[in-house]
């Protein structure tokens, strides 16, 4: 699928979302019905997530992340999306319910960053389907730091705007060949 092609599905993906919404068809408390569209959201940037090659859902983390997290006082050990190639982990996606409110939590910032620290990735990812950050995980994330920190936030009527911020961060091609490695090792050289 072409970039055009995947930005005019985007397109559609939201306008259903918010048909569906605006019918009261959605159940917005519940993080299963958000991770459907989140499962929608990553088809177009070629992820199938029923492919455990792929992406592992819910999988909970070994035991040196696990102890590699304690160190920075973080309990979470189950990341509801890993992004992998063979067995090598490359990054997280977590999915949040809609009352999360993504921009100013700063314990699911804290949460997600420190997945994404634990096994070294560039950045990792979080979204409730009506928001979506992308945080830099280059440096070990600490209790209480603002969420803005190291963070890349858009709403659902951002995503076709910063289409291409998405397809570099999402397209599994991209993550598949380092290019997150090269955008956070250059930001950290600027």
């Amino acid at each position: 699928m072409s970039s055009d092609e995947r930005k005019q599905r985007l397109t559609e993906l939201i306008a259903e979302y918010n048909k569906f919404k605006k019918q009261g068809k959605l159940d917005l408390t519940s993080e299963e019905t958000i991770r459907t569209w989140l499962n929608n959201l990553l088809a177009i940037f070629d992820w199938d997530v029923r492919d455990t090659s792929q992406i592992l859902q819910e999988k909970v983390l070994s035991k040196a992340e696990k102890e590699k997290l304690k160190e920075i006082g973080s309990q979470n050990t189950r990341p509801d999306y890993t992004f992998r190639i063979a067995k090598q982990k490359l990054t997280f996606l977590d999915a949040k319910d809609i009352t999360v409110k993504i921009l100013a939590d700063e314990e699911a910032a804290f949460q997600i960053k420190s997945y994404g620290w634990s096994i070294l990735a560039p950045c990792a990812f979080i979204s409730n389907f009506e928001e979506f950050a992308i945080y830099d995980c280059t440096y070990t994330p600490e209790q209480g730091q603002d969420p803005n920190l190291g963070r890349l936030y858009y709403t659902i009527d951002d995503y076709v705007a910063n289409f291409e911020i998405l397809e570099t961060h999402l397209l599994k091609e991209n993550i598949y060949k380092g290019k997150l490695n090269e955008i956070y090792s250059t930001s950290l050289q600027d």
